[in-house]
């Protein structure tokens, strides 16, 4: 909800626009500040990944395996969502010292599922922490052999989103902060 709020201001706000870079610290600003948010929110996007191929691999353990799938896939597609947001946000800013606050701001929002989490104390649900997931079925043995069809789809939904991930986001989204900075600059003269 707090990134749709951003975007409806990023909408109605006439001063918002993405600004080209003009100075070499605007830039290692904007670059160490997405890079940040990128390893703040890659545990989140590997843990969405690694849900949903638990769900597929060990479906028989589920009474349904389609809810832990699918909110492991909005996990990741949300933590991808957040990412390029932060990264177009910071290519809004105009100094290094606004650049420094949003991402402080951003991260703090990013993180507010941990906070909530964190708080909750002697619940039930803060149990399932210290629950390890073993996993049993690799590859090698088949997991899917008699799965429903549905399963099938959801490993081919999972081996794009995960052959994504390896490719370009683990690697180059810092560098794409970068590479929108200079595009709007090369644009823009």
């Amino acid at each position: 909800m707090m990134i749709m709020c951003i975007w409806k201001y990023a909408q109605t706000n006439e001063g918002f626009a993405i600004r080209p870079v003009k100075t070499l610290d605007m830039m290692i600003a904007r670059f160490i500040a997405s890079a940040f948010m990128h390893i703040n929110v890659e545990k989140d996007v590997r843990a969405g990944i690694s849900m949903m191929k638990y769900a597929i691999n060990h479906f028989e353990n589920f009474t349904n395996p389609y809810p832990p799938f699918f909110i492991g896939l909005f996990q990741t597609i949300i933590s991808f969502i957040v990412e390029i947001n932060v990264m177009i946000i910071l290519s809004s800013m105009g100094d290094v010292l606004s650049v420094i606050n949003k991402y402080v701001s951003l991260a703090a929002i990013v993180n507010v599922p941990r906070f909530y989490y964190n708080s909750l104390v002697d619940h039930k649900i803060t149990s399932c922490n210290t629950v390890k997931l073993e996993v049993t079925k690799f590859r090698r043995d088949d997991p899917r052999k008699g799965a429903h069809w549905t399963l099938h789809i959801m490993r081919m939904i999972h081996k794009t989103i995960r052959m994504l991930f390896c490719t370009v986001s683990f690697y180059f989204m810092p560098f794409i902060a970068i590479c929108l900075n200079f595009q709007f600059m090369v644009s823009v003269t």
